[in-house]
């Protein structure tokens, strides 16, 4: 959720050492606090403070530990159905990318409880993970929401065109847009994770070394030319998934509503009148079933980036809304919330997966009782 600038100016901004500036996620290198009336009028430091450590550091750990399990599980469930449908392909994809998501974020707000043994020991994990983690969980977030946008267009066009499409929509070829679509965004968001790098230095306030984060020589022999594009590219996988996710929705909700009043309007027709078809609808209940589940993963990823996507038009039109500029204490709880909203969309997808599809279910139980068969077998040997 990185959007990196290169050029920061505030308005009564102090600052010792001034080096990145966000969008959706917060650099900051040894730099103070920005202290403006609106600002704290709007959202105080001490309720910054509060928010952050309560909601980022400790809510979202224990998401993102429920989630890493969830993630899991899934994988595991969805091997165990076999691929020969496409839905189980795309829902391991999307669960692979939550789970790098999830256990990202676990590592890096690992040094909560790190902190309360050690606070030197947790702040120097707190630094020595933020480079490399929170990029890597940055790519992992657009990947899961452009497969998100993938499976919405695919459901869509299947709704739409059935024979034709479905016929298109092979086991394989859906590996492979998968795994395209992965390394597309991959690639052009990679070099991120060489921005920075962790340096140890004698802090002065404890007597160990302390880890810090500073620029690397890759970002200043490369992160101006490259700033630019990575900036456009970490907005445009958003609002283009947004876009094809509630467009793509639309025509389902539409497709569908116009199925269900054509089996009504049949039902209510006189038996003589009817035509002599087999089928009156061409959609069957489990059809039906499957795209209600898929429409709920995919209003949850669409309802999860408005406000990602929203944030980003709010500072382009006032740049001024961002971390160390002048609403700096609103800017960065905005963008802590809709991190926590990320985990919890993230961590989310088993519980639909559970509710809406009883082939889920059944293999859930099959595994667990399998796993508790073992455990009993193990013990009474």
């Amino acid at each position: 959720m990185n959007v990196i600038c290169s050029n920061v100016t505030s308005r009564n901004v102090t600052s010792s050492n001034v080096t990145l500036h966000c969008g959706n996620d917060i650099h900051l290198l040894n730099t103070a606090s920005v202290n403006t009336k609106f600002d704290q009028a709007l959202v105080s430091d001490d309720v910054l403070w509060t928010f952050t450590a309560i909601v980022d550091t400790w809510f979202s750990l224990v998401i993102a530990f429920l989630g890493i399990f969830g993630n899991t599980l899934t994988i595991v469930v969805f091997k165990t159905m076999g691929f020969k449908d496409t839905i189980n392909i795309t829902m391991t994809t999307i669960a692979f990318w939550d789970l790098v998501r999830v256990l990202c974020g676990f590592i890096h707000r690992f040094y909560g409880p790190l902190s309360l043994l050690s606070p030197p020991l947790g702040r120097s994990w707190q630094n020595a993970t933020y480079p490399n983690i929170n990029s890597l969980q940055n790519i992992a977030t657009n990947i899961a929401y452009v497969i998100g946008a993938y499976v919405a267009m695919e459901r869509c066009l299947c709704i739409s065109f059935p024979l034709r499409v479905k016929s298109m929509m092979t086991p394989n070829n859906t590996w492979l847009t998968c795994i395209a679509l992965s390394a597309i965004v991959l690639a052009t968001l990679f070099p991120s994770l060489f921005f920075l790098e962790v340096k140890w230095i004698k802090a002065s306030t404890f007597d160990q070394p302390e880890a810090k984060y500073q620029f690397s020589d890759f970002y200043y022999t490369y992160g101006q030319v490259y700033i630019d594009f990575y900036k456009n590219f970490n907005f445009l996988y958003p609002l283009l998934s947004l876009i094809i996710m509630v467009s793509s929705t639309v025509v389902i909700v539409y497709i569908l509503y116009k199925s269900s009043a054509f089996r009504g309007h049949m039902i209510n027709t006189p038996l003589l009148s009817k035509p002599a078809t087999k089928n009156n609808s061409k959609f069957s209940k489990r059809d039906i079933q499957v795209v209600k589940m898929l429409l709920l993963v995919i209003l949850t990823y669409a309802l999860v980036l408005v406000p990602r996507v929203t944030n980003f038009f709010v500072q382009f039109f006032e740049p001024e809304f961002s971390t160390l500029r002048y609403y700096n204490n609103i800017a960065r709880l905005i963008v802590y919330l809709i991190l926590f909203l990320d985990f919890f969309n993230s961590s989310s997808g088993i519980l639909i997966f559970i509710y809406m599809s009883s082939k889920f279910r059944s293999s859930l139980k099959l595994i667990v009782s399998i796993g508790i068969l073992r455990k009993r077998l193990n013990k009474n040997h």
